[in-house]
């Protein structure tokens, strides 16, 4: 059995400043735009929120294991709140009772967040304890190591640092965390570091950074996950964003990035926190204000209010900005694409040809039903009478394989704030013994899913901003096709 201590007296390591935010960046100027927008219509908002609380609330339970809950009953406690009624037999994995208390006492340890950011507060050592109180109130009794290194049952100090060792075993490693006598101080230490010289870094790197140094301390006996992740939410909500709620389907991906930063790799924490952002911002994009209203004079109301934003809209849909962002972005599609058709010629010897609609041109609306059909696979909404532009490759290798690559370039969500790159690819379906000419006029093709989800990004970003994603995403794109030819053949 082999110790391996997580723990060392906590330090801001300057390797923090090397990390990379670019695609995050990239779209939170949309999340700004949208939520001016969702500020006119604070009821809507409102649900909004409660859903991600919800939704953390959920989630933090789940990652450490407290209990399971089956996807279906998950989205609808998500969407319509915590009712016990909706529980049916085998949607968890304890009793229904106990799970109801454990999410709602998750739901009141967010909430407090969300109450305290309001009231500008300083984080303190005092307030963490009482975040404790609250996730705990229905946790009792917890695991704990004895001073002969005996596993033991102790009660749970609510609200109090620990007492006994609290270092678990994985894999026949124990991880060693801060020891019982040296919490206080390090506690101390963390939060002098958190309030006095983070001030100016990214969100990103502050809430990143705190999680990790508390989960190296481990100062509470149970409970640290979960307190981690509600004191980055507090980062983040407190700069204008959203709690960390880590789904069940990344907890790996989210441990590994952990241990990572164990080892002063910090890149895979941050891309887990900047993901979780985007994700929220992009749900917020797709967000429906005028869902919930009822009554024939509110509906009307809230219609007036959307047609008059949306002649604002039509007629910001022609500033020079975005629609010149989007014919830079065009335009370095092209070129890119020129690239891959040069290099595709010269080392395949196979047929390359590729074509181009910019936005406003009249094919700009070619390929519709596949970019709803990519959208509707994504879970986005893409509003197609806002400008759209595309790229096209056909690459043939012989009369039996011939394939269609499209980029296209469209807005994502309800408004014309934030751009999405998505690529789809189309097989081209053989024909019996017809006349040549009439099969290559009417040839028809079959959808083959890629499975590369869309490039987002504020439609106010200048393009010198961008390059290096937008690159990265048709490079993937094209990789992506070239690698479902190679087995086809």
């Amino acid at each position: 059995m082999r110790n391996k201590s997580i723990w060392n007296p906590i330090e801001f390591d300057p390797k923090w400043n090397d990390v990379k935010t670019e695609k995050f960046d990239n779209i939170y100027p949309s999340w700004e735009r949208r939520r001016k927008e969702l500020n006119k219509h604070p009821e809507q908002y409102r649900r909004f929120i409660d859903q991600l609380k919800r939704k953390q609330a959920i989630d933090t339970g789940i990652i450490e294991r407290m209990y399971d809950l089956k996807k279906g009953v998950t989205e609808t406690f998500i969407k319509e709140g915590f009712v016990d009624s909706y529980l049916q037999h085998g949607d968890t994995d304890i009793a229904p009772s106990l799970l109801m208390d454990y999410l709602r006492d998750n739901f009141d340890a967010i909430d407090f967040i969300f109450d305290f950011v309001k009231n500008d507060r300083q984080l303190s050592v005092g307030y963490i304890k009482e975040l404790h109180s609250l996730i705990t109130q229905h946790q009792d009794l917890t695991d704990a190591i004895d001073q002969f290194g005996k596993h033991i049952k102790v009660t749970l100090l609510k609200g109090q640092f620990k007492q006994h060792p609290n270092n678990p075993m994985r894999d026949g490693i124990i991880y060693s965390y801060c020891p019982p006598e040296h919490v206080d101080a390090e506690m101390d230490n963390l939060l002098n570091i958190f309030n006095e010289k983070l001030k100016n870094l990214h969100v990103l790197i502050k809430a990143a950074f705190l999680h990790h140094a508390f989960v190296r301390i481990h100062p509470f006996q149970d409970g640290n996950g979960r307190i981690a992740r509600l004191l980055a939410s507090f980062v983040l909500i407190k700069e204008g964003l959203f709690p960390l709620s880590i789904d069940r389907d990344d907890r790996t991906k989210y441990i590994d990035a952990l241990e990572s930063a164990d080892n002063h790799i910090y890149q895979p924490i941050i891309d887990v926190f900047a993901n979780n952002q985007i994700v929220s911002i992009e749900r917020s994009l797709n967000w429906k204000t005028v869902e919930g209203i009822t009554g024939y004079a509110n509906v009307l109301d809230m219609l007036s209010k959307k047609l008059s934003d949306y002649r604002v809209a039509a007629a910001e849909q022609q500033n020079r900005r975005i629609l010149g962002n989007m014919l830079n972005i065009f335009e370095l599609l092209k070129l890119q694409m020129e690239h891959y058709k040069d290099d595709l010629t010269q080392k395949l010897n196979a047929k390359i040809d590729i074509g181009f609609c910019a936005p406003n041109e009249p094919q700009s609306y070619y390929y519709a039903r596949q970019i709803i059909d990519y959208a509707n696979n994504f879970d986005y909404y893409v509003n197609l009478s806002l400008n759209k532009c595309w790229g096209r490759m056909f690459i043939e290798i012989d009369d039996t394989k011939k394939y269609r690559l499209v980029l296209s370039l469209h807005h994502y969500g309800y408004d014309n704030s934030t751009f999405a790159l998505g690529a789809f690819l189309s097989k081209a379906i053989l024909e019996g013994a017809e006349n040549q000419a009439k099969r290559e006029v009417h040839r028809e093709y079959i959808d083959i899913p890629l499975g590369i989800p869309p490039l987002t990004m504020s439609s106010e970003k200048e393009v010198a901003e961008l390059i290096s994603s937008i690159n990265q995403q048709i490079e993937v794109s094209v990789m992506a096709v070239l690698a479902y030819i190679a087995n086809e053949l």
